[in-house]
């Protein structure tokens, strides 16, 4: 027999050659034709080499298929009877690409419609019994539906039987599915897909059976079944379903956008899903789709939190509606219910109009906070526990909800119960949260909270304006009112207790490029009082007052508080518009406040020239202050301005060294205990200077009962004081008379830890308000300090030292620079 193979091979290779004409309506070529009884023995075989197959579309370069090897088999028995049917077809090391152009031409209509031999006349033709695909890659591109596949068949096998109205198809074996992309996502990929299909293209009528087809990935089986009309637009009538499928076998089909935060779980229980595609299927028509699916008693873990979800059940359903499209399209989920950690939650959803959605959900949960973390993280949260009851009602479209929902489209309420809650960018965590929650459309209405933060407490109430529209919408505004009391504030704490985890270091300074940002949108009004306040030295009692803001400004009408054995207020505005550069303008005031007390609270200001220990009286002073502070809430003390009026009551200047050395005025022992009257002054700060315009001081010193003090005290701790003390006729030698007797002139100059006090001779003319120039202070030639000045007669000669005015100039910020006031 192989001789007579090897003797008649011509002769049957062009009889195939000629059959494959007589099929097949597209060019093939290969570099050789040869007739083999080893490459499929027990079968001759006619086996092609360097096989390649052109697509059905003329204008189309791409192949249809290349292939190393194409084994064409026929029985031994064939070759006696002179008629050769080709009963097997194997094909290794292949490529087959099947496409459709943007207009819908496919490029796969390779066999002929019918033929006009009769088959018995015909001497080569096909019976295929079997047909394997070994090593074979398979690609299908639609180009108008924006639809990929890739899979590759290492064991593929296929019966066939082909007619001139017919092809039967029945095929069993493993397929590896690379991808299947619609769109822009990505499904099934790299999963093993084992086969077990039957098909029946009748070939008249166009039309592809599927029948009794399952297709196999992982533990799940998908069971498909229905008809494909493709005569000219696709009419499709399918069914399918899923069998002992669950969470994890449909996560593995989806895309990776979609599955990624869901990975991690893991399920047990029954998840069940099917449905129907019936309609046609084209660039103008969508096919009615239809799916159910729900799951009964499952459970859901995740490994890494070891927390589950228990007895979850739900009903589930999909359709797109009369119109075949996205704006009629419905989804529901029914009798949603499950445990967390042993408290339930149940819930139901209705969304319609994928396009234009409209949604109807309610749900209910007690939730155990610590639990519900571990089974979902949130990145801002590191540690929570506690319980909270969440009731949620949503009925309207998104549109609308996210803008102006009314009350009946927007309902709900959340309890807290003892939560403990450590944020990602919180120093101090918030603890014994407890009160209530209550949305109305777009409010949120707080009947009562009360918890603490750090070592503060807070309870209150308010209502939270347009909530739900800040949340869900962009560049919407959000109001809070708010009335806010507390038992201890502890600013220690509270200033430093925010820090973004994005800022680094440990200055406490935000992101130099960012400032301190205020949201235009987030105004506030509150109303606070608070019976104790602590921030360093400072012990206050009773804050009362209230804070605004406003357009990125911060704004109070008045707060007080008692501290330092007195009373103080403030009140002003904080412009934080600009983000690199804010402007706060206030003005301050305090009542009877004692200074030793007062110098001890804010530790002396800074400056060891004159400290608490040197002063007793009582304070009563009002401020009018401008300042500015850089991106870092630095100072900027170049910009600083303020006009201060102060007047002491029952001073006394205690152990004050520089006194010492006017010992022949009065006995150390006095010196050391100077005692004054009522004191009275405006005192000037500009351009980092302290300015003191001149000042009566009575003191308990007979021979200097009156002393006048003027100068200046620089941000860099640089003293220039001019004193001037009358002096009492007969106490010095007779000196050239004036109509304000003696008066003996000292000048203090130097730094607070190296200074000298010596005589001043010589006269000063006062400055003009000319000279002076323009600015906040006003000028020295104003009315005197005190009334007996002025009773004095207008002949007075002119002072030896006056304090000019200052003159304003333009500040430059000065990093690094503070002054602690």
């Amino acid at each position: 027999m192989i001789i007579g193979v090897w003797l008649g091979q011509e002769h049957i290779i062009a009889l195939f050659v000629q059959a494959l004409n007589r099929h097949l309506q597209v060019p093939v070529q290969a570099s050789r034709l040869e007739v083999s009884v080893l490459d499929q023995f027990p079968h001759l075989s006619v086996t092609l080499h360097d096989v390649v197959v052109a697509g059905s579309v003329p204008a189309d370069t791409m192949k249809l298929a290349r292939a190393r090897r194409l084994y064409c088999a026929f029985d031994a028995w064939d070759l006696l009877a002179g008629r050769y049917r080709i009963r097997a077809v194997t094909l290794a090391d292949a490529q087959v690409r099947v496409r459709r152009n943007a207009q819908g031409l496919g490029n796969y209509h390779v066999l002929r419609p019918d033929t006009t031999a009769p088959a018995m006349a015909v001497p080569f033709d096909l019976e295929l019994q079997r047909v394997q695909l070994e090593r074979v890659q398979v690609l299908y591109e639609d180009a108008a539906r924006k639809q990929h596949l890739s899979l590759r068949t290492p064991a593929l096998r296929a019966a066939l039987v082909i007619t001139d109205t017919q092809v039967d198809i029945v095929a069993q074996g493993t397929a590896q599915v690379e991808v299947l992309r619609l769109g822009s996502d990505a499904y099934f990929q790299r999963k093993e897909v084992v086969v077990s299909t039957r098909l029946v293209v009748n070939r008249p009528a166009q039309q592809l059976t599927i029948s009794s087809s399952q297709l196999h990935i992982g533990p799940a089986a998908y069971t498909v079944a229905g008809t494909i009309d493709y005569r000219r637009a696709a009419q499709l009538n399918l069914r399918g379903e899923a069998v002992g499928a669950d969470v994890q076998s449909v996560l593995a089909l989806l895309p990776p956008r979609l599955a990624r935060p869901l990975t991690d779980y893991q399920s047990r229980g029954q998840v069940y899903f099917g449905g129907t595609v019936r309609g046609e299927l084209s660039g103008r028509h969508n096919p009615v789709v239809s799916v159910q699916f729900g799951c009964r008693e499952a459970s859901f873990f995740h490994p890494r939190y070891r927390q589950a979800v228990d007895h979850v059940s739900l009903r589930g359903s999909f359709t797109n509606g009369a119109a075949h499209s996205a704006s009629t399209a419905l989804l529901t989920l029914s009798g949603v219910q499950g445990q967390l950690s042993g408290r339930p939650f149940s819930g139901s959803l209705r969304l319609e109009n994928l396009r234009d959605p409209s949604v109807r959900l309610q749900m209910q949960a007690d939730v155990d906070v610590a639990r519900a973390l571990r089974f979902l993280p949130v990145a801002a949260v590191r540690a929570a526990r506690g319980t909270a009851v969440v009731q949620l009602q949503l009925n309207g479209r998104l549109r609308e909800l996210r803008q102006h929902p009314t009350s009946a489209q927007a309902a709900g309420q959340l309890l807290l119960r003892n939560v403990h809650v450590q944020l990602r960018d919180f120093r101090h965590p918030f603890s014994d949260l407890t009160g209530r929650l209550q949305l109305q459309g777009t409010d949120v209405a707080v009947p009562a909270l009360r918890g603490r933060l750090g070592n503060s407490d807070f309870r209150g109430r308010g209502t939270l304006r347009n909530a739900t529209s800040w949340l869900l919408g962009a560049r919407q505004p959000l109001r809070l009112e708010a009335v806010v009391a507390s038992h201890v504030l502890d600013f220690n704490q509270l200033l430093y207790t925010y820090q973004p985890a994005g800022g680094a270091g440990t200055d406490n300074r935000r992101d130099a490029s960012g400032g301190l940002r205020v949201p235009a949108g987030i105004a506030f009004s509150v109303q606070a009082t608070a019976n104790q306040l602590r921030f360093r030295r400072l012990r206050g009692r009773q804050l009362r007052g209230s804070v605004r803001l406003q357009g990125q400004v911060f704004s109070s009408s008045g707060l007080t508080l008692l501290a330092a054995g007195g009373q103080a207020s403030v009140q002003g505005t904080v412009d934080a518009r600009q983000a690199n550069l804010l402007k706060a303008s206030t003005v301050v005031s305090c009542q009877q406040v004692p200074l030793d007390s007062l110098f001890y609270v804010f530790e002396n200001f800074g400056q060891d020239f004159i400290t608490q220990r040197h002063l007793r009286g009582s304070l009563t002073a009002r401020a009018e202050v401008d300042s500015y502070f850089d991106q870092h809430l630095t100072p900027l003390t170049d910009r600083l301005e303020a006009e201060v009026h102060a007047t002491v009551r029952n001073g006394e200047l205690l152990n004050f060294e520089p006194l010492q050395k006017l010992s022949f005025l009065a006995s150390r022992a006095t010196l050391r205990h100077l005692r004054f009257a009522e004191l009275q002054n405006r005192l000037y700060i500009q351009s980092r200077t302290v300015y003191v315009p001149e000042m009566d001081i009575r003191s308990n010193v007979k021979a200097a009962s009156l002393i006048r003090v003027t100068g200046t005290h620089t941000f860099d701790q640089q003293l220039d004081y001019h004193v001037r003390i009358p002096l009492l006729p007969g106490l010095l030698p007779t000196v050239a008379a004036r109509a304000e007797g003696p008066t003996l002139r000292l000048a203090i100059k130097g730094d607070e830890q190296n200074f000298t006090v010596r005589y001043e001779r010589g006269v000063r003319a006062p400055a003009t308000p000319a000279e002076a120039g323009s600015g906040r202070v006003p000028p020295a030639a104003a009315a005197p300090a005190s009334a007996a000045e002025a009773a004095t007669p207008a002949a007075v000669p002119k002072p030896s030292f006056q304090l000019k005015k200052p003159v304003r100039k333009p500040a430059q910020p000065q990093t690094g620079e503070y002054f602690d006031f």
